[in-house]
């Protein structure tokens, strides 16, 4: 076996948020700054606290609209998101097989739990790292860093999986192997962080981690 423990990412890495996210924040930028903004504004920074955020459309409201956000988000979280294809599975068969699996996010705990709890992912995750866990989220290497002590493993028999250049840089600076998925919606701007490698669908995760990925004939 490769790894005995991945890492993962919440939002567009095992749960598809993407709808509910950009739908969150239309929903606040349209009461705070209607007609400025549009989603396009928002895409590129997804993956950052949400506080940080909301100070690039108005650094002078920044606590209510982050209100305004999790009452929209929380009241249609459960209409808006799905599971990624594949991921019931391949995190059920991790387990079988005695992986340490930990979610590690930029988000709140009552949310991913949520998230989590929603399609029984959380009944197969060993530890919950959230924003308030550290004082510095991704992309600093504090919330893996921390992960890695809850599992009680070394960096070395760790990777992790992410959607974006905050879960990229913050295993890169935590000595940790990184994974990019490619049905994120940043996927180009992934390739500039050198993953150590690349996810089609979530079912191909199981070879890395087991050691039995065949390479590509040369």
């Amino acid at each position: 076996m490769k790894y005995t423990a991945v890492l993962f990412d919440l939002d567009g890495t095992l749960i598809d948020t993407n709808e509910l996210i950009l739908a969150s924040f239309m929903h606040t930028l349209q009461e705070y700054c209607p007609g400025k903004f549009c989603e396009a504004d928002v895409i590129p920074h997804l993956g950052e606290p949400l506080q940080d955020q909301m100070k690039r459309f108005d650094p002078n409201q920044v606590e209510q609209m982050v209100h305004t956000y999790r009452v929209f988000n929380r009241a249609w979280h459960d209409h808006y998101v799905t599971a990624f294809p594949g991921v019931v599975e391949v995190l059920h068969e991790l387990k079988k097989r005695s992986v340490k699996l930990a979610v590690v996010t930029n988000k709140g705990r009552e949310m991913a739990e949520r998230g989590l709890q929603l399609f029984g992912l959380n009944k197969w995750i060993d530890q919950i790292v959230c924003v308030d866990d550290t004082s510095q989220p991704k992309p600093a290497p504090d919330m893996i860093l921390l992960a890695l002590q809850q599992l009680n493993i070394l960096k070395t028999e760790a990777v992790m999986v992410g959607d974006s250049r905050f879960d990229l840089l913050a295993a890169q600076r935590a000595g940790v192997d990184r994974i990019a998925v490619k049905w994120s919606l940043h996927w180009k701007e992934l390739e500039m962080y050198q993953p150590d490698d690349y996810l089609e669908t979530m079912n191909d995760l199981l070879p890395i981690v087991l050691g039995t990925k065949k390479e590509p004939a040369r």
